[in-house]
């Protein structure tokens, strides 16, 4: 059995298919009862559409165009004499914050010494460390001093085993 052309019925009645198209729907039409009863039912609600749908108004353009330009002048008068000037303002303002990053922007604040991470200073807070400088600068010393004596000891353990 050959395909139904169900999506092909409202276009072949309307008369929008291909002449190819179109004499293939209606060879088919001839041969299937079912499909010529859904055109008969298509061409009638078609038809009642056509039928309950009034025709849209004409439109008086000139009309339509002196609205326009009327409603057009009424929202202009309605700004306030204060939002004029405002663009102008607010462009100025911008211009001038620009300015400013673009001059100061791109300086650094000079700082005394080495910057000192967030960690570091939270240790350091935490620990009292920065009241006792000299301590902590000698602190490597003592990490060389530890490396010395875990070699020294892991010498002693070989020596005596």
């Amino acid at each position: 059995m050959r395909k139904h052309p169900e999506t092909d019925l409202v276009p072949y009645l309307r008369g929008e298919l291909p002449p190819a198209e179109r004499e293939r729907v209606a060879r088919h039409l001839d041969e299937c009862p079912d499909c010529r009863q859904d055109t008969d039912q298509l061409r009638e609600l078609l038809g009642e559409l056509s039928r309950s749908v009034a025709a849209p108004p004409a439109v008086n353009w000139a009309r339509y165009r002196a609205e326009l330009h009327q409603k057009l002048d009424a929202r202009r008068e309605r700004r306030a004499w204060w939002w004029r000037p405002l663009p102008l303002a607010l462009a100025t303002s911008m211009a001038g914050v620009l300015l400013f990053i673009a001059v100061w922007g791109g300086r650094q604040v000079p700082t005394a010494g080495d910057p000192v991470t967030f960690e570091e200073a939270a240790i350091a807070r935490n620990l009292g460390l920065l009241e006792q400088y000299q301590v902590v600068e000698r602190l490597d010393l003592l990490e060389e001093d530890l490396d010395l004596m875990s070699d020294l000891d892991g010498l002693a353990a070989g020596r005596q085993g």
